[in-house]
């Protein structure tokens, strides 16, 4: 009898251990949920941002300023913001940004095309002040910051061959449009201490095909046509890119990236919505969808037209950085 009462208090000793143990857990649980609770009140971030931010380093630091090139630039290329789609788009000259813009305007809502035909249609859709599109300086610094940095949100760039993309900025700035050089680089008011010989020799230069003198003559002659791609984001917002597309590849990735965003209204995406079709000369065709080898034939024909061995060293060295920054890459392509 009294074994068996021995066993019960035993018994009863270890479920009253156990309860206790048990309520304890409880408590350490609620204590943990309630402060991670807290901390994330404290951030405003979910946990995916956090760990974003772990993944950048030291996030916090990384400041947006009006000074730095993505916000405070005075030029046509700023970047272009579309809520909807939570899209921040990067456009850089001679790599398609025309086409962008349009396609930009018909995800607002809007006619892609500008009444205005032809080269003046061309310039109101680039400039800012006419294509009624949303840049990222519009935003405040707080809020431009937060969209940059927030990964929810798609920050995409296109880039292209750098030669591939000089040769393109040569002839459509310096043997076709002529004025456009003249003005910006063959001017007196720009240049009043460039000797007299030379600002003629300048005059004389443009409109023939000489590209070894237009990328001399550009090195202290500075345009958003031939400059560095690199330099079109200031380095510390490079890593905060996701993604980034090429002009050798622009079907594939121009589709890939408008089938990559969804609206926020109704979940559709920007392919289905304006990208399918629409486009091309009878207007039935996808945006941007082209035959990339016809694209890279013609190319490569072009680049061994007017580069020589002399001029493409010289591309190699100067505009090095562009082969050089780790956000994107070229094959280089080596025609001597």
């Amino acid at each position: 009898m009294r074994k068996r009462i021995l066993k019960v208090l035993e018994a009863a000793s270890v479920a009253v251990v156990m309860t206790c143990m048990i309520r304890q857990a409880v408590v350490f649980v609620e204590l943990e949920q309630q402060e991670m609770k807290n901390t994330k009140s404290a951030t405003n971030k979910p946990l995916d941002v956090i760990m974003h931010d772990e993944e950048q380093g030291n996030n916090s630091t990384i400041k947006l300023l009006e000074t730095d090139i993505i916000y405070g630039r005075d030029w046509w290329e700023k970047p272009t913001v579309i809520e909807e789609y939570k899209l921040i788009f990067f456009t850089i000259p001679k790599v398609g940004c025309t086409e962008w813009k349009r396609i930009f305007r018909k995800m607002m809502g809007m006619n892609p095309w500008i009444p205005e035909m032809g080269r003046k249609g061309d310039v109101l859709i680039q400039n800012p002040r006419t294509n009624n599109l949303t840049t990222l300086s519009d935003y405040s610094l707080a809020d431009a910051e937060m969209m940059m940095k927030d990964p929810e949100w798609t920050k995409a760039i296109f880039v292209r061959e750098p030669k591939e993309r000089l040769l393109s900025a040569f002839l459509n700035k310096f043997v076709q449009d002529k004025e456009y050089f003249r003005k910006k680089c063959c001017n007196r008011r720009r240049f009043p201490d460039l000797p007299e010989d030379e600002l003629k020799h300048c005059n004389d230069k443009v409109g023939m095909t000489d590209i070894r003198y237009f990328l001399e003559r550009t090195q202290n002659c500075q345009d958003y046509h031939w400059g560095l791609q690199s330099e079109t984001l200031d380095e510390k917002w490079w890593p905060y890119i996701n993604f980034v597309g090429y002009m050798h590849s622009l079907s594939e990735d121009a589709r890939k990236l408008l089938k990559s965003l969804t609206s926020v209204n109704d979940g559709i995406t920007a392919w289905e919505r304006v990208g399918k079709t629409g486009w091309g000369k009878d207007g039935n065709g996808g945006f941007m969808q082209i035959s990339h080898s016809a694209h890279a034939t013609d190319a490569n024909k072009k680049l061994l037209e007017y580069y020589n061995e002399e001029s493409e060293a010289f591309v190699q060295e100067k505009w090095a950085k562009e082969w050089e920054l780790p956000y994107y890459h070229f094959d280089k392509i080596q025609l001597f």
